[in-house]
Order: structure tokens, then sequence, then C-alpha cells
């Protein structure tokens, strides 16, 4: 038998094996057990196609080593797999050179967010609110300097402007960018280089389209909004936009009606929320990129269902939080309301949990079990918190404010969480 049959067949029962179903969420010793179930299914199932292959290797004289398949990250959701998330440490005590210290405002005493950490003390900022900027800056806390990065082309005419988003990509910056141009709101793509230079404007961006958007290789894509549809029973038809970086028309990425940005670039999923909208409980996520398509389904009991392309969030019973693989299997419902939703690709889960008397805002590494956090108390009568960084309407933000207050600015780059 040759090595590449021997391999596919160890691979095919491997997968038969795993796939077969399983509850979903059981009391720790009933997860411990199956697990245990599972060992011994693979440890016999080894040695199953240890037999074939010998056989074979005595029937034609050759002796052959097949190799593991290689597991790939540990995803898996389990309660003894959940950290405690009442008593995380901060982040600053597990990725010391994530956490950046900045000032607490700009030079001028603007407040501002955190797009992208640039290296050399160097940051993509944009100021908070309506603050009449037409593009982000790069802010030098080494030499105190802030270099707008927008140019004469971008803010001429351009009234009551405010960044959306910005993000780094490839030494330069991209963000949206919305105010009115002779009394007319407008919204508009923008991409200029971080080291100076014209700014280029990528697109026009007509009423319905998203404040934000993701990356897609060396293009943009964002949720557009069929105009004059928002009345609709079931909410305005939707697509996904793209527009290269490198300039060019905004065209429908093919067969992306009904679907919106998820969480985890460059991936998009048939789910929408909003009102006349109902959720979705089964799926699919695309890679706009590679065209790879991946079914998701929620587990029973739970709602509003979000996926990237490793695992979903959603709620459970009591509006708690609850966590679950893309079949719907693997299912754990934590004791408390709030949000957790996948970033860099799934492997971080971000968010806030409400707990009893504060509100914990998280970052979980999925890969390697370590979660940080901090918890800000709650006063009683505070509503609930909305997550990080929403300034810039960022999905998938690359940096998140830990900290800030009148003396400085604490971010965390996610990029660096390892």
């Amino acid at each position: 038998m040759s090595n590449d049959l021997e391999e596919h067949l160890t691979r095919t029962l491997a997968r038969a094996a795993e796939e077969a179903p399983v509850p979903g969420y059981d009391p720790v010793d009933a997860v411990r057990g199956r697990q245990r179930r599972r060992r011994r299914r693979r440890a016999a199932l080894a040695a199953a196609c240890a037999v074939v292959v010998a056989a074979v290797g005595v029937a034609t004289g050759v002796r052959t080593a097949v190799p593991p398949p290689d597991p790939g990250p540990h995803y898996v959701f389990s309660p003894d797999r959940i950290p405690d998330f009442t008593h995380l440490p901060e982040p600053e005590k597990l990725w010391p050179d994530a956490v950046h210290r900045l000032p607490a405002t700009l030079p001028d005493g603007s407040r501002y967010a955190v797009a992208a950490v640039l290296g050399d003390d160097r940051y993509l900022v944009a100021r908070d609110g309506l603050s009449g900027e037409a593009a982000p800056s790069v802010f030098d806390t080494r030499a105190g300097t802030v270099t707008p990065l927008g140019t004469s082309a971008v803010g001429d005419g351009l009234a009551r402007s405010r960044v959306l988003m910005a993000r780094e990509v490839n030494g330069q910056a991209v963000w949206f960018v919305e105010g009115t141009r002779s009394n007319r709101p407008v919204r508009e793509a923008w991409a200029a280089p971080l080291d100076g230079g014209p700014a280029r404007r990528l697109t026009d961006l007509p009423d319905g389209s998203s404040p934000r958007f993701s990356l897609a290789g060396d293009a943009i894509i964002w949720q557009q909004e069929a105009q004059g549809s928002w009345k609709l029973p079931a909410g305005p038809p939707v697509s996904i936009r793209t527009v290269p970086l490198s300039g060019g028309p905004a065209v429908d990425v093919p067969g992306s009606q009904g679907f919106d940005i998820a969480n985890a670039a460059p991936w998009i999923i048939n789910q929408r929320y909003g009102t006349g909208v109902e959720a979705k409980t089964s799926g699919e996520l695309r890679n706009v990129v590679t065209g790879e398509r991946r079914r998701w389904q929620a587990a029973g009991g739970i709602q509003f269902v979000w996926c990237g392309p490793t695992w979903c969030t959603g709620r459970g019973s009591g509006d708690r939080v609850a966590l679950q693989s893309l079949d719907g299997t693997e299912v754990v419902q934590l004791p408390w309301t709030g949000e957790l939703k996948p970033s860099m690709a799934g492997r971080l889960a971000v968010g806030q949990l409400e707990l009893p008397t504060s509100t914990l805002r998280l970052v979980w590494d999925r890969t390697t079990g370590r979660a940080a956090g901090v918890a800000e108390p709650r006063p009683a009568d505070a509503s609930p918190g909305y997550g990080w960084n929403l300034q810039l309407m960022d999905i998938e933000p690359e940096v998140l404010t830990i900290r800030s207050d009148d003396r400085e600015r604490i971010v965390l780059d996610l990029r660096a969480v390892r």
C-alpha cells in the first residue's frame, strides 16, 4: 500500500470517529468521561490502522510508517477549558509586550482613539466625535507630533466630518469618513501612505452603506443596503460590496446577497440583525478571498448565534452568554450576560461579561487558554457595557483601550497577544 493511501485511510477513519454525534453541554464529569471514551476510541482506531498497514506491508514486502495527522489548534469548548473569569489577571501581567501607555490626549488637548500600533512609538489615531477631522493621523508619542494623513483632496468642501473607522494596511491607512459636501450628507472611503503622499478616494459610499469595513486580500468589503428599501417588512435587501485598495469601481461580491461581515476577515456570514429581521438558526460562512464555505448550526435553545470560522457565540437561557462549535455541539453557557465575539481569525474571544457588581472587559486566547481582563465597578443603576473601541465602529478592532483617564491611555495590541 502506498504512503498516500495509508494516510488517506488513517485520516478517513479518524474523521469518522471525530464526527460521531455527542451531546451538547454536560456536567464536568460527563464531559471528562466523554473525552476518555474518545481517547480510547482513537487508541483502538490507531491499533486497527496499524494492523491494516502491517498486513499490507507483509503482502508487499514494504515496511511503511504513517505519521499522525496534524490536529491543528485545539478550539474545543468544555467546562474544564473555560477560564475562571471572576479572577483574571490584567493584560499587562500576561502580555506585557502588547500593552502600550500613551498620553491621555493629543498635544492639542483632543481626545482620540487608537486604530493601530505602528511601531517606534507611532500610532494610527483619530479624534473622537464630531471633530471636523477628515482623515486619521499618525501620533508619534516620542516626538510629540501629530501628522494628518488627509491632504486637501479629502477636506476641501467637507464639513461636519468625522472618521468612522481606520486601519493600517501594508504601509498605508485606509478609512471611512462621513460629513457633508454642499449641504448633502456623504460617506467616502479613502487611503493614504503612512509615510506621506497624496490621499486617494477609493469610492463614494451610497446611502445604506455600513460605517465599518473589513479587509479581504488587496481589497476592502462592507455591507450595503439597497437604497430606499429600509421600510420593507423583512428589512432592506443587503449584499457585500468591495473595492480594490489600488483603486477601481466598487462592485457586489458575487452571491453575497443576505450576507454581513463576520468578525474574522475575510469571512462573511448570512446572519443579520435588525428591525424586522428574524435571526437565522443555521447558515453559511464564506471566505471572500478563497471561496471556502463552512456551514454553521445553532444549538437547541441558543439564540442570536453569530459565528466566526472556528466557533460561534449566542444567547442561552436568561440571555446568558453561550459558546458553541460551528456544528452546534460543545455548548457551554456562562453564568453571566454580556457578549464574546471571535477575533483574530477566531483565535481570540473578545468582549465583556456583566458580573454582579462590575463589567469585566476581557480577552481570551483560545489556543493557549490564557485570559486577562479589566473589571470596572458598575453603579447599581447603570446600563450594561457595550464593548471596547466603539469610537471607530470597528467590528474586529486590532487595538483595544484598556483604561483611559486624565493622565494616560492604556491600549492593548491584539496582534501581539500570544
